[in-house]
């Protein structure tokens, strides 16, 4: 059903956009009042910006559903992408006279048409998606977490107003109580028939408890977990949290208990319960688009720079120490996909062949001369740009790790698994705020700048982050 809805968008902001552009012929505007038909060359131009408009209105999440099937959103959610959009092209040509047959006044009415159609033709769509909804179509799969007063108060609204878009397939509970229990009443007062209907419906709902959670999550195919907690501790949140990110399934919490992710949240009401869905979403689409292009632009300078300072970097790696020029080690990175990561050996040859895979340390003995030189350089790191071409890393991300100290962290610090969501970086937040890690809470201290940095996860943050580590690297600095 959700399919349909997104090819129904797109054929109605395709058809937005082509009529504006047939307005600005057709319509006799200033001087030009003889021409009214369309020439055959606007074709492949109305095309064009088509597709442009198809990439603004992605970027601007508006082929995503919004909990919340306003309409009245959606009309100034599209009077805002048609204005941004509108000024991109103003921004363009401003310099020129005529553009694809647009002069300004063409361009505003241009914008125009496609916004009143745009609007008018979005808000049918999205009132019949409520119909739909109302008749029980395209309803999303969720699971409510905790079986207490609030969530049965949720379950009772989700149930009686299916407008939300939710099929609830049950409860999940920290102490699962027992199917037979009685049906609680409220302030001692014998609860209605209806209301001992509802009650005795949604307990026969209960699931399992929070260690089921993920296999519920896989047989009952949820898209969305509702958290509506009264006593449970944050510990209980964040495990139910760490299963929704793992099973890409998005979670909304009841407001009173949204302090953990503040910041992370868009807010919306169900019938007098204010809930926040915590977003797991690191970046808008936009965003990872430009970052990825300018991480090849950048890897692609610095490899040609390998090339062409290899031949002094081999003859010094060898005078310090017999051995290959680079080290390449298994890491894990996006999604837990381990992939080889290129350096320049800093060690003395195969140094971890009797110990097997350790921590560096402070003064480690192993490290040659030359080879502390690169570290505190950085010069070592350079060959990762490879990497970085090749799609394992990006420039700015949480380091990588190896394997086994992945699977120690995963089960020892809260929502260490989540860094894997995103490509590990050649720097960091962590690396130019924390010192170099020795320990297990050093590890623990950067987990945190790391899961920052995602949830913070912008343009400007990474340019910062890119400052900060050549600050760093000009002192010194072993990040």
């Amino acid at each position: 059903m959700n399919t349909l809805i997104i090819i129904s968008l797109l054929i109605v902001d395709a058809i937005s956009a082509s009529l504006g552009f047939m307005a600005i012929y057709t319509v006799p505007i200033e001087a030009d009042l003889s021409r009214t038909s369309l020439p055959v060359t606007i074709f492949w131009p109305m095309l064009v910006l088509t597709v442009f408009w198809w990439i603004v209105f992605l970027i601007r999440g508006m082929y995503k559903t919004p909990v919340a099937l306003s309409r009245f959103d959606e009309m100034i959610k599209v009077s805002k992408t048609v204005f941004w959009g509108v000024l991109f092209i103003f921004l363009i040509t401003f310099d020129t006279e005529d553009f694809i047959g647009f002069t300004k006044i063409k361009l505003l009415i241009y914008g125009i048409v496609i916004y009143i159609f745009g609007s008018l033709s979005r808000t049918l769509i999205r009132t019949w998606q409520r119909y739909l909804r109302i008749k029980g179509a395209g309803l999303g799969n969720a699971l409510i977490v905790g079986y207490t007063d609030v969530g049965k108060r949720l379950f009772q609204q989700l149930e009686d107003f299916p407008v939300w878009g939710f099929k609830i397939k049950g409860f999940v509970d920290h102490e699962f109580p027992e199917h037979n229990a009685s049906i609680e009443t409220e302030e001692g007062i014998n609860p209605s028939g209806i209301q001992q209907t509802k009650a005795r419906k949604a307990k026969s709902k209960i699931l399992g408890g929070i260690d089921d959670l993920s296999q519920i999550i896989e047989e009952q195919s949820i898209e969305w977990v509702f958290v509506a907690p009264e006593r449970q501790s944050n510990d209980a949140i964040l495990a139910v949290f760490d299963r929704c990110v793992k099973h890409r399934v998005r979670m909304m919490i009841v407001a009173n208990y949204y302090q953990m992710v503040i910041g992370l949240v868009d807010t919306v009401e169900i019938h007098g319960l204010p809930l926040v869905e915590v977003i797991t979403q690191f970046a808008p689409l936009h965003v990872r688009i430009v970052k990825r292009i300018s991480d090849l632009i950048t890897a692609f300078f610095w490899v040609i720079i390998v090339g062409l300072t290899l031949p002094f970097m081999a003859l010094a790696i060898k005078l310090s120490s017999p051995g290959s020029v680079f080290y390449k080690q298994k890491r894990v990175g996006r999604e837990g996909e381990e992939f080889y990561l290129y350096k320049f050996r800093s060690m003395v040859q195969d140094a971890e062949k009797k110990s097997g895979a350790v921590w560096a340390v402070k003064n480690d003995p192993r490290i040659t001369k030359f080879g502390r030189f690169m570290r505190n350089t950085h010069i070592d790191e350079i060959p990762q740009f490879f990497n970085v071409l090749k799609g394992d890393m990006s420039i700015v991300g949480p380091r990588p790790e190896r394997k086994k100290f992945v699977e120690d962290f995963k089960t020892k610090i809260p929502l260490y698994e989540r860094r894997l969501r995103i490509r590990p970086g050649i720097t960091g937040w962590a690396q130019v705020r924390h010192k170099y890690d020795e320990t297990f809470e050093d590890v623990k201290d950067k987990t945190r700048y790391d899961l920052f940095y995602m949830n913070h996860m912008s343009l400007a943050l990474d340019l910062r982050i890119i400052i900060l580590t050549v600050k760093k690297v000009f002192l010194g600095e072993r990040a």
